[in-house]
């Protein structure tokens, strides 16, 4: 959803008129057409569904492998005294893990459920972090359809980074928190408890904090404060140290955040918005807009007179939370929520301004009750419609995950030849070294950034990844014995080779691995145990060997093994596309698409497809 809200010169009075009426209690009051229950179970019911079709994004996934791995390590050792086990580069040194909480909720998760089910942790963490905040809008605004319009804006804002990571707790946080905070509550007590459970879940407490200081201070401002407020709040504050990491989870962000010249900022996710590269959020912009325009609309019309608190509020958190986004796109999920809180009482005054009009016309639907299931049960039949081309179930994981694009098979000759040592791995594939071998690989470097490894480590590894001069002597210095690289970034694997200090080992169509040439290695490598990734790896080697009908059985074999399996389906119908096969081609591209839609992809495919068949030999 990328539309902005325009307000006419009508609807704009509507929106005064409604706001006209002096408030009677600091709370949000129920309207004369208060909604019947089933109206609002329907809204409710449509809501769940729509907020899990939005926890399909596909990404890259680095950071879930070792919070697996540190969950493991918390369950094995049974201590939060946190020194690196994984590294060979900082090994032993202290390791900074507020976080622990989520890694062993992942560990014991997957340990019980299987690694796959953790697709239902995310929609799960999703579905009740927006369910909440739904259920927080529909007391602002008074109405169902505006809360659920605004819910499903902020969810559509954020959905570009919803990941399975701890960082979905940020969201869920702040929304217990509005709900908690800044509605009147007799549950509010809780908010200490669910203080200490944050601070261990995410660093994203912090936030929590300032956000709750926010909606105490402003009540107090406008004459609506309780009286315990400040013990309540200096309770959260406290406990947020009952931690393994002490004073430190305060420090440690609250630094990180201030030193804008640390290498670590140049982390894609912690980039502006408009920095090229990493995640982007299409309707981020639009959502500037919209909140601008919520808070003139707010202003002009009067409507924060109805409760001044609520409204300044919202502006307040909206405003906090723009500053931070423009500074990191990690933080926009965060501003889609709090111009939430601008945007639904706009739309709740004016949905309430158009019922009241619509009915003034209509006499005969002055109790309109089984026509109010209308809009519900349409926004459930849309959210149904956009859900179930999706996998339910854990096969999502996969996609979810992208974990294709991770060195399964090589991590698996890996293991079946027993190699052990230091490697020089790339920066996304650290966490997965971590969680595969435990630390019999030990890695120069992985996703913990600054929490374990220092600025220098990093800054060497980009200068591997950028090639800048002199990057071979640093892997060479570093005392690697392997070197494990994307094949897509083929220049740092040639230059190694070129060197004569490196030889080959293996290679698939996503990672290459080079061993030091004075390293004895069992040759010929031992191969993996028969799996989907094997016949993957087989079918893409047959393949660039131009044996076209050997790589299609490999990888009709892969695709019998694990139906879902997106490399294994793709690379078919590559074959045979090269096999002037394009019928056959596009036939397989849609059985791709039944497993995971994603029609854009289909159509780069087939267009790649399309060229090499038209070009000359």
């Amino acid at each position: 959803m990328s539309q902005k809200i325009h307000l006419s010169s009508g609807a704009t009075g509507a929106i005064g008129a409604a706001a006209a009426a002096p408030p009677v209690s600091s709370a949000p009051q129920p309207r004369d057409d208060a909604e019947p229950w089933p109206v609002a179970a329907l809204w409710l019911l449509a809501g769940l569904l729509t907020w899990w079709s939005f926890g399909f994004t596909t990404m890259m996934g680095s950071d879930l492998w070792w919070h697996l791995a540190a969950g493991r390590w918390i369950w094995q050792t049974g201590t939060l005294n946190f020194r690196d086990p994984w590294s060979f580069t900082a090994q032993g040194q202290p390791w900074l893990n507020p976080e622990w909480l989520s890694d062993l909720i992942f560990h014991a998760w997957s340990s019980w459920l299987g690694l796959t089910s953790l697709v239902w942790w995310k929609w799960s963490a999703l579905v009740g972090a927006f369910a909440i905040l739904f259920g927080v809008l529909r007391r602002l605004s008074g109405s169902s359809p505006a809360a659920y319009v605004a819910t499903l804006f902020a969810v559509a804002v954020g959905a570009p980074f919803f990941d399975v990571r701890p960082q979905l707790y940020a969201i869920l946080g702040l929304a217990v928190v509005l709900r908690l905070a800044l509605l009147p509550s007799r549950w509010r007590w809780l908010l200490p408890l669910v203080f200490f459970l944050w601070a261990n879940l995410h660093s994203s407490f912090i936030f929590g904090l300032v956000a709750l200081a926010g909606i105490l201070v402003i009540a107090r401002l406008c004459g609506q404060g309780t009286r315990n407020a400040l013990p309540l709040w200096l309770a959260c504050l406290v406990v947020g140290l009952l931690n393994p990491a002490g004073p430190d989870a305060y420090l440690f962000p609250v630094g990180f955040a201030a030193h804008s010249a640390s290498a670590f900022t140049h982390i894609a996710e912690w980039r502006p918005p408009w920095y090229p590269g990493g995640i982007r959020s299409p309707l981020y912009y639009p959502a500037l807009g919209t909140f601008a325009l919520g808070v003139a609309a707010t202003f002009s019309t009067k409507l924060h007179r109805r409760n001044g608190h609520l409204t300044f509020t919202g502006v307040a958190l909206g405003l906090l939370t723009l500053a931070m986004s423009l500074r990191s796109r990690r933080f926009i999920p965060l501003f889609g929520v709090a111009q939430a809180l601008v945007m639904a009482p706009v739309l709740g005054a004016l949905a309430a301004r158009l019922a009241q009009r619509a009915r003034g016309h209509f006499p005969r639907f002055a109790h309109p009750y089984p026509w109010r299931l209308l809009a519900p049960a349409l926004a459930l039949a849309l959210a149904a419609y956009h859900l179930l081309p999706y996998p339910l179930s854990s096969r999502a994981f996969l996609y979810l995950t992208s974990q294709d694009s991770f060195p399964v098979e090589a991590m698996n000759v890996i293991e079946a030849n027993h190699l052990t040592g230091k490697v020089f791995a790339y920066y996304e594939w650290g966490g997965y070294l971590d969680l595969r071998s435990d630390g019999r690989l030990q890695v120069y470097i992985d996703g913990r950034a600054g929490t374990v490894f220092d600025e220098l480590t990093y800054r060497d590894y980009t200068r591997v990844l950028g090639l800048t001069k002199g990057w071979e002597d640093i892997v060479t210095a570093s005392g690697a014995e392997f070197f494990l690289w994307p094949r897509r970034h083929h220049q740092q694997v040639e230059g190694l080779r070129a060197s004569g200090q490196w030889r080959l080992i293996y290679a698939d169509h996503v990672a290459t691995l080079l061993a030091r040439a004075d390293l004895p290695v069992p040759s010929p490598l031992l191969p993996s145990p028969a799996s989907a990734w094997r016949e993957l790896a087989l079918g893409w080697a047959a393949s660039g060997a131009h044996k076209l009908p050997a790589a299609e059985q490999h990888f009709e074999r892969a695709l019998t093994m694990m139906p879902n399996l997106r490399a294994a389906c793709e690379w078919l119908a590559n074959v045979q596309a090269r096999s002037a096969h394009m019928s056959q081609a596009e036939a397989t591209l849609d059985r791709c698409q039944r497993s995971f839609p994603d029609p854009s992809r289909r159509q780069e495919l087939l267009a790649w497809f399309r060229s090499r068949a038209e070009a000359p030999p």
